[in-house]
C-alpha cells in the first residue's frame, strides 16, 4: 500500500512538471508564487482576525461596522491566495491566532493603519517580482493592494475622527 502511494505522488509530480513546463511556468517562479501565496495566505489570514478583534473592541459603533466591513474583504483575499495556492497543488499553511493588549479605539487604528501601509509596499515588490512569468498571480496581489489603497482611506478617516486620549474604559 505505501509503495502505491509514492508511486501515484510521484506520476502526480511529474504531471505537474510537464503541465508547468507546457505552461511555460520555471520551477523557480512557481516555488516562488507558491511561497509569496502562501506568506500572503497567512498575514491576510491574520489581518481578518486582527481587524475582526478590533472591530470589537470599537468605541464607535460605526467603526466597529467600517472595520467588519474591511474584514469581510480581507477574508475574500484570504479565499482568492487559497484557490491560487491550491491551483499550483500547494497545501493552505496553518495559520497562528493572534491576541493584543487592550488599548483605545484610537491606537488600534493606527496600528491598522500602519500595519496597511507595511503590506502594501510588499504587496507591490511581490506583484511586480511575479507579473512577467505568472501575471494572474500579480493580479491578484494587485487586486488585494487596491483594496488596501481604499481600507487605509477608510481608516484614515476614522482616525481623523478619533481622539487619541480618550480610553475605552467600557472594555475593562
Amino acid at each position: 500500500m505505501f509503495f502505491g502511494a509514492e508511486v501515484d505522488m510521484a506520476e502526480n509530480k511529474r504531471w505537474s512538471d510537464w503541465w508547468r513546463q507546457f505552461l511555460g511556468f520555471s520551477s523557480d517562479g512557481y516555488h516562488r508564487a507558491v511561497e509569496v501565496l502562501t506568506k500572503r495566505y497567512i498575514e491576510e489570514s491574520q489581518h481578518v482576525e486582527r481587524l475582526t478583534q478590533h472591530a470589537q473592541r470599537m468605541q464607535y459603533p460605526q467603526f466597529r461596522d467600517k472595520l467588519l466591513a474591511i474584514a469581510a474583504d480581507e477574508a475574500k483575499h484570504v479565499e482568492w491566495l487559497a484557490e491560487k495556492i491550491k491551483l499550483f497543488g500547494g497545501r493552505l499553511p496553518e495559520v497562528s491566532p493572534t491576541s493584543e493588549p487592550v488599548k483605545n479605539s484610537w491606537q488600534y487604528l493606527l496600528e491598522d493603519l500602519n500595519e496597511g501601509q507595511i503590506c502594501a509596499a510588499e504587496l507591490m515588490e511581490e506583484a511586480q517580482s511575479l507579473r512577467e512569468e505568472l501575471p494572474t498571480v500579480a493580479e491578484v496581489l494587485e487586486r488585494i493592494y487596491q483594496d488596501g489603497v481604499r481600507h487605509r482611506d477608510e481608516i484614515r478617516k476614522m482616525l481623523m475622527k478619533s481622539d487619541p486620549q480618550s480610553f475605552s474604559a467600557w472594555l475593562a
